[in-house]
């Protein structure tokens, strides 16, 4: 069961057809996929005004040192984003890998890719994730990579290279 091994609890996949702020990096037609350490309750149960666990923040061995926080968005949690992610440093954003923290605990794991930048990869990418120090929940299973294929009309997103820690 997906639940005892790796902790996930559920998944909410989004195609954001006009892109989301913050503008104008994130306004290219993209997905987003998270995958949620806390219940669909807990999650839809995030609310702006809730600052205080909303900005309550993990350890900083809970996310790679690279990692800073940005922002609460009400039903997701806080995003955290690499500052070394192509986006932040002139490029056009192509595809990104976050981390969502909540309550003093990362909540969920978010890789976001362009549908243009699938297609400029002839449907197939492949990226490696980069690693916190300490995982949240121990004795689970990790992954160290994260996908996506198009087969025909479908896109198949998926993450691989899973490790217990």
């Amino acid at each position: 069961d997906v639940q005892n091994l790796m902790g996930f609890k559920h998944v909410y996949f989004n195609w954001n057809q006009h892109g989301h702020e913050p503008m104008p990096v994130y306004t290219i037609p993209h997905f987003d996929v998270h995958f949620y350490y806390q219940s669909q309750a807990e999650r839809e149960a995030i609310m702006p005004w809730d600052t205080i666990k909303g900005n309550s923040l993990p350890a900083g061995t809970h996310l790679p040192p690279t990692y800073v926080p940005g922002g609460l968005v009400p039903q997701m949690g806080n995003h955290w984003i690499d500052v070394f992610s192509g986006e932040l440093n002139g490029e056009t954003f192509t595809e990104t890998f976050l981390y969502g923290t909540y309550d003093g605990k990362v909540s969920f794991i978010e890789p976001m890719i362009t549908k243009a930048y699938i297609d400029e990869k002839s449907g197939t990418f492949e990226k490696e994730i980069k690693q916190p120090t300490v995982y949240e929940l121990t004795g689970k299973y990790y992954p160290t990579k994260f996908g996506v294929k198009k087969e025909g009309e479908d896109y198949r997103f998926y993450l691989s290279g899973f490790v217990k820690r």
